[in-house]
């Protein structure tokens, strides 16, 4: 249907142009790209790894911050360092080195009545399992580690899975103008990993995804 058509369009265009937003019948109003974790697999304390959210909301939509009060178009989130040992030892639904983030939304218009976020990546989705693979480009990147993005509520913490169709994240009641999104990043094998052939090496992480903010 041309509904259809619309909507496909509009999501798609989010690839391509970061500041692109598209209002179709209320459905996709806002995006922002999320910069997931330049940072490291290593020992040293130094490192660490950040997630860093460009993008911006029109005035027809609710504005969006961080768990920290930061405006969701400027804000960096440092993931602990981790050891390479223990990311050979999780697995992709659990996942180390978690850091927990939210979306808080506010200054809804009162037609806006639930929302959710929806993670895509065009060059870094593992679409065999859903995780987010990691830059090769970045001088010292390690090799062999992904990035899992998790649900993080008292009612979901199951595995986003990042460009799948039918893997929307968790949908939120917006009250009042307000709601919360809760959502947690982690290291993971990644899905090429294979101990004694494949290993997984120490290094730089570095991977990005883009979230659409859905008002159903």
């Amino acid at each position: 249907s041309m509904n259809s058509q619309n909507k496909y369009l509009a999501a798609n265009q989010i690839f391509f142009y970061k500041w692109m937003f598209n209002m179709f019948n209320k459905t996709i109003l806002a995006t922002a790209v999320a910069v997931m974790a330049m940072g490291s697999v290593s020992v040293m304390a130094a490192d660490v790894g950040v997630i860093t959210f460009d993008g911006a909301v029109t005035d027809t939509t609710c504005v969006i911050t961080t768990n920290n009060g930061v405006d969701a178009n400027n804000v960096t989130v440092t993931l602990p360092v981790v050891k390479k040992a223990d990311v050979e030892k999780t697995t992709v639904d659990a996942g180390v080195g978690s850091k927990e983030f939210e979306l808080h939304l506010s200054k809804c218009p009162d037609t806006v009545k639930k929302a959710s976020a929806v993670f895509t990546s065009q060059q870094f989705a593992d679409l065999s399992n859903g995780t987010l693979k990691t830059d090769p480009t970045v001088a010292g990147a390690a090799n062999n580690v992904s990035l899992a993005l998790f649900n993080n509520t008292a009612a979901l913490t199951d595995r986003i899975k990042v460009g799948q169709p039918g893997t929307a994240t968790q949908t939120v009641d917006i009250t009042a103008g307000e709601g919360t999104l809760a959502y947690r990043v982690a290291y993971v094998p990644s899905a090429d990993w294979k101990s004694g052939t494949n290993d997984i090496t120490s290094g730089k992480v570095s991977s990005n995804a883009t979230f659409t903010m859905v008002y159903p």
